[in-house]
């Protein structure tokens, strides 16, 4: 099982010089938990409603005005498109983050997060008990 597999390929971006006001709007719009910050086709960074909620509520910030290469999480660590989903686990749970950007020949292509992981084991441990009950004849 690949991170490929299992990558959400629909990425939501914004660029370094937008304000958290945008950021928050696009992820409501979106539906999503974080954005990816992209420059020059390059990964710069990741922002998550989290860190933004943090830095207006906790940090006083102001959202109009503060950009997301304010807060964001510079240089955020990357998982390869072909990597297995051990390894984007192992990189996960050492970094303490629960979402990576996924590049492919070094260009983002995905993001991958703990929740799709999850869910891959879970769709994984659903067809062995599957295989399972087929060799017992018992149902689970």
């Amino acid at each position: 099982m690949t991170v490929r597999q299992y990558m959400n390929k629909n990425v939501i971006s914004l660029p370094t010089s937008s304000t958290l006001l945008e950021a928050a709007r696009l992820m409501k719009d979106k539906k999503v938990g974080s954005i990816i910050i992209e420059e020059n086709l390059k990964v710069k960074g990741i922002l998550t409603d989290r860190d933004i909620a943090f830095a207006v509520a906790a940090g006083g910030k102001d959202p109009s005005s503060t950009l997301v290469s304010d807060i964001m999480v510079q240089d955020p660590i990357t998982v390869d498109a072909d990597a297995d989903l051990d390894s984007a686990l192992r990189i996960m749970n050492r970094a303490s983050v629960r979402r990576l950007p996924v590049l492919e020949n070094g260009k983002l292509s995905g993001v991958i997060s703990s929740a799709d992981i999850a869910c891959a084991m879970k769709e994984q441990i659903n067809q062995f008990m599957g295989l399972e009950e087929s060799y017992t004849g018992v149902k689970g």
